[in-house]
Protein backbone atom coordinates (compact mmCIF):
# COMPACT_ATOMS: atom_id res chain seq x y z
CA UNK A 1 0.00 0.00 0.00
CA UNK A 2 2.75 2.24 0.88
CA UNK A 3 4.40 1.59 -2.47
CA UNK A 4 1.06 2.62 -4.71
CA UNK A 5 0.50 5.99 -2.43
CA UNK A 6 4.81 6.72 -3.30
CA UNK A 7 4.25 6.12 -7.05
CA UNK A 8 1.27 8.20 -7.38
CA UNK A 9 3.17 10.73 -5.43
CA UNK A 10 5.56 10.52 -7.60
CA UNK A 11 3.44 10.66 -10.83
CA UNK A 12 1.36 13.41 -9.40
CA UNK A 13 4.54 15.60 -9.03
CA UNK A 14 5.95 14.65 -12.68
CA UNK A 15 3.07 15.65 -13.84
CA UNK A 16 3.14 19.29 -11.90
CA UNK A 17 6.89 19.69 -12.58
CA UNK A 18 6.09 19.48 -16.67
CA UNK A 19 2.88 21.49 -16.70
CA UNK A 20 5.28 23.73 -14.45
CA UNK A 21 7.66 23.82 -17.52
CA UNK A 22 5.21 24.39 -20.11
CA UNK A 23 3.89 27.43 -18.31
CA UNK A 24 7.33 29.17 -17.80
CA UNK A 25 8.25 28.41 -21.25
CA UNK A 26 4.73 30.40 -22.52
CA UNK A 27 4.78 33.10 -20.12
CA UNK A 28 3.78 36.46 -21.20
CA UNK A 29 6.00 39.03 -20.83
CA UNK A 30 3.64 41.35 -18.33
CA UNK A 31 3.37 38.01 -16.44
CA UNK A 32 0.36 35.16 -15.59
CA UNK A 33 -1.45 37.33 -12.96
CA UNK A 34 -1.67 40.79 -15.24
CA UNK A 35 -2.41 38.47 -18.22
CA UNK A 36 -5.52 36.97 -16.43
CA UNK A 37 -7.60 40.30 -15.31
CA UNK A 38 -6.76 41.23 -18.79
CA UNK A 39 -8.34 38.24 -19.99
CA UNK A 40 -11.26 38.59 -17.63
CA UNK A 41 -11.87 42.11 -17.93
CA UNK A 42 -12.13 41.82 -21.73
CA UNK A 43 -14.61 38.80 -21.14
CA UNK A 44 -16.69 40.69 -18.87
CA UNK A 45 -17.18 44.13 -21.60
CA UNK A 46 -17.87 41.61 -24.05
CA UNK A 47 -21.73 41.44 -24.56
CA UNK A 48 -21.91 37.16 -25.50
CA UNK A 49 -25.02 35.75 -26.39
CA UNK A 50 -26.11 31.88 -27.30
CA UNK A 51 -27.75 31.56 -30.15
CA UNK A 52 -30.39 28.72 -30.97
CA UNK A 53 -30.30 29.45 -34.09
CA UNK A 54 -27.79 30.34 -36.98
CA UNK A 55 -28.02 31.74 -40.27
CA UNK A 56 -26.53 28.78 -42.65
CA UNK A 57 -25.38 31.62 -45.00
CA UNK A 58 -23.79 33.61 -42.05
CA UNK A 59 -21.96 29.98 -40.63
CA UNK A 60 -20.92 29.10 -44.22
CA UNK A 61 -22.66 25.78 -43.97
CA UNK A 62 -22.33 22.19 -45.56
CA UNK A 63 -22.09 24.94 -49.53
CA UNK A 64 -19.25 26.59 -48.19
CA UNK A 65 -17.45 23.77 -46.67
CA UNK A 66 -17.74 21.80 -50.28
CA UNK A 67 -16.87 24.36 -51.66
CA UNK A 68 -13.28 24.50 -50.20
CA UNK A 69 -12.89 20.79 -50.52
CA UNK A 70 -10.35 19.43 -53.38
CA UNK A 71 -11.81 17.75 -56.12
CA UNK A 72 -11.28 13.78 -56.31
CA UNK A 73 -11.68 10.85 -53.99
CA UNK A 74 -9.67 10.62 -51.28
CA UNK A 75 -9.63 7.22 -51.39
CA UNK A 76 -6.37 5.40 -52.82
CA UNK A 77 -6.74 1.61 -54.30
CA UNK A 78 -3.44 -0.33 -54.54
CA UNK A 79 -3.40 -0.47 -57.91
CA UNK A 80 -3.46 3.46 -58.60
CA UNK A 81 -1.27 3.31 -56.14
CA UNK A 82 1.29 0.48 -57.90
CA UNK A 83 0.68 2.77 -61.04
CA UNK A 84 2.01 5.95 -59.16
CA UNK A 85 5.28 4.26 -57.66
CA UNK A 86 5.75 2.66 -61.22
CA UNK A 87 5.49 6.48 -62.88
CA UNK A 88 7.69 8.04 -60.02
CA UNK A 89 10.70 5.45 -60.88
CA UNK A 90 10.32 5.90 -64.88
CA UNK A 91 10.79 9.17 -64.39
CA UNK A 92 13.19 9.96 -61.63
CA UNK A 93 16.79 9.60 -62.03
CA UNK A 94 18.53 7.06 -61.29
CA UNK A 95 20.49 6.47 -57.92
CA UNK A 96 23.71 6.21 -57.31
CA UNK A 97 25.30 3.26 -56.09
CA UNK A 98 26.13 3.06 -52.66
CA UNK A 99 26.83 -0.20 -52.05
CA UNK A 100 23.90 -0.69 -49.85
CA UNK A 101 20.39 -2.75 -50.34
CA UNK A 102 19.19 -3.30 -53.94
CA UNK A 103 21.16 -2.97 -56.91
CA UNK A 104 19.95 0.94 -58.38
CA UNK A 105 18.27 1.34 -62.07
CA UNK A 106 21.57 2.27 -62.92
CA UNK A 107 23.52 -0.68 -62.23
CA UNK A 108 20.77 -3.21 -63.52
Amino acid sequence: MTGAILVTTLAALCAAGIFAAVLMAQRPEEGWGTWLRDTVRAWRREDFTWADEVDEEDAGGLGTLYLMSEPGNAYTTAEELAERLRDIREHAPALPDRGEGRPTEARA
